[in-house]
């Protein structure tokens, strides 16, 4: 069976996370996209789809002002917003268009020196009314007030937008270190017809594959991404190449982006015919995803996307807070423990004498959770715990000298077989001198595990005689045994383990003043 490791870099899986989404060319069929520059407001590039919703054609849109679109009072109102701040981006223009008189929403944003602006259409929307939107942030708040802890938080977050989206499927999905995604939290119903049958994922892990690297960037920079249906036909934009760019339009923050066709058919084989994701990111970082699943068509208007972004958001605050009051405990546990220390310390003749025979040796090994810990202070070498040879040891600092980060540098998949048979499997390296190659290495043993994956992630995806990708088509529980690994070293741990370093560079300074 492939490692996890193996199936992330296979060749037909690169060039899908090689796909350019952000300039896809295309847009959801319910809504338009006008491409304008400025200050003249003049439309550059248009969806095609004009003529069908508003009456008026292409060519009698492209190279006019948007006010022929939207009249003298509503684009008066368009040109107020975008002087405030740019607002009309997170506040929709309420906007009545075209022969038919269609309600729609505008939103606009700036990006790549093009002013792009969205409209969609209000009706056949699941949406929450105007009036629903203060009372769903006050149940919302009521809900995440009485929550404890993280699983109830997230579970929270999925009924809270299960209830207010009303899609059929609400899962909180949380990425690790590899990118794979768990499971923990769900909210659903029964969808009718009954023959669509709801199957919980609640549990289950995603590999890395099911989102690429490009893909998570974009979750990044635009949050929410609603697919209305994706059965709808896609709607090219007019010209192709942007006459104030020279290249496609890039639509990275554009709601209306079309679809990629393996996501598509993802979405088909696990029997999704619209989704609403909602980025939870924390400290910067994508932390995991609110992922929404219907079984039929349902756009989603701007207001209702708004306040599950807010939730989201909510969560993602949440989150924020533990890690911080995790890491206060961490850092005052660790402080502790290096007070003790530099106390032991004050009381012999030589820090390196004692850094690992010492007491406070069992204590760091508790601080960073490891089973051994090897020092290499002043050309003296001796261990506590889990034991390292020689030649394994030259093996594995070897691999961390080259690549410190602030003096520290971990992995939790070591190369198990060498030639001692060591069974060190994962390494915290902090360095202490790169003149003298002082360092201390902390170790851990294999971590045997297993993981339920919705589907067998070996085979996320697979290429056709004529070479076109296809992503998998099933979905149930397969289960795999994870060996030839340790624990991950956790960001906490990181943190205590740069702490440290500075502690004890500190205190072998104060001794060599002393001497």
């Amino acid at each position: 069976m492939a490692g996890i490791e193996e199936r992330n870099s296979l060749l037909d899986l690169e060039s899908c996370a090689r796909e350019p989404i952000h300039i896809i060319g295309h847009i959801q069929s319910h809504g338009l996209v006008f491409a304008l520059s400025e200050p003249d407001f003049i439309v550059q590039q248009v969806s095609a789809n004009v003529d069908t919703l508003l009456g008026t054609s292409m060519d009698a849109v492209l190279g006019s002002s948007l006010e022929s679109v939207l009249g003298n009072l509503q684009f008066q109102a368009f040109q107020s917003r975008l002087a405030s701040d740019d607002l009309i981006s997170a506040n929709p223009l309420r906007v009545v268009v075209g022969d038919r008189a269609l309600e729609m929403d505008c939103v606009a944003h700036r990006y790549d020196g093009v002013l792009i602006a969205e409209f969609e259409r209000l009706n056949d929307t699941g949406s929450a009314k105007p009036s629903e939107l203060a009372t769903n942030i006050g149940i919302l708040l009521a809900r995440m007030g009485r929550a404890s802890g993280l699983v109830d938080y997230c579970s929270v977050t999925a009924s809270e937008i299960q209830r207010l989206s009303g899609f059929d499927r609400v899962m909180v999905y949380r990425f690790d270190g590899d990118w794979n995604g768990e499971v923990i939290a769900e909210a659903g119903q029964v969808p009718e017809p009954a023959t669509h049958r709801f199957i919980s994922y609640l549990g289950l892990s995603f590999p890395a594959t099911d989102i690429p690297a490009q893909a998570r960037r974009l979750f990044l920079t635009n949050q929410v991404r609603s697919i209305a249906d994706i059965d709808s036909t896609p709607v090219p934009i007019v010209p192709e190449i942007g006459p104030l760019t020279g290249r496609p339009l890039d639509m990275s923050h554009t709601s209306l982006r079309s679809v990629s066709p393996i996501h598509i058919e993802y979405l088909r084989n696990i029997g999704v015919r619209s989704s609403l994701s909602v980025s939870i990111i924390v400290d910067e970082r994508l932390w995991g995803l609110v992922a929404c699943h219907h079984h039929a068509p349902r756009p989603v208007d701007c207001a209702t996307r708004s306040i599950c972004e807010l939730i989201a958001q909510n969560l993602a605050l949440q989150v924020t807070s533990r890690n911080a009051n995790a890491a206060r405990k961490s850092r005052r546990i660790a402080a502790e423990m290096i007070d003790e220390y530099e106390q032991y310390v004050d009381r012999v003749e030589a820090a390196r004498e004692v850094l690992i025979d010492s007491a406070s040796a069992a204590q760091f090994l508790d601080m960073l959770d490891a089973d051994g810990v090897v020092s290499h202070i002043s050309g003296m070498t001796s261990s506590q715990g889990l034991s390292v040879a020689a030649e394994s040891l030259r093996a594995i600092v070897g691999q961390f000298q080259s690549r410190t980060n602030h003096g520290v540098a971990s992995s939790d998949r070591l190369v198990p077989d060498h030639p001692d048979g060591a069974q060190i499997y994962g390494a915290l390296y902090i360095e202490l001198s790169k003149r003298s190659g002082d360092y201390l290495l902390f170790v851990r043993r294999e971590h045997i595990r297993t993981v339920n994956w919705a589907g067998n992630p070996d085979k996320s995806a697979s290429a056709d005689a004529a070479g076109k990708l296809h992503p998998r088509t099933s979905f149930a529980q397969w289960q795999e045994t994870v060996r030839g690994r340790s624990r991950p070293w956790s960001a906490l741990e990181l943190e205590s383990a740069r702490f440290l370093r500075a502690e004890l560079l500190h205190i072998g300074d104060a001794q060599r003043l002393r001497t």
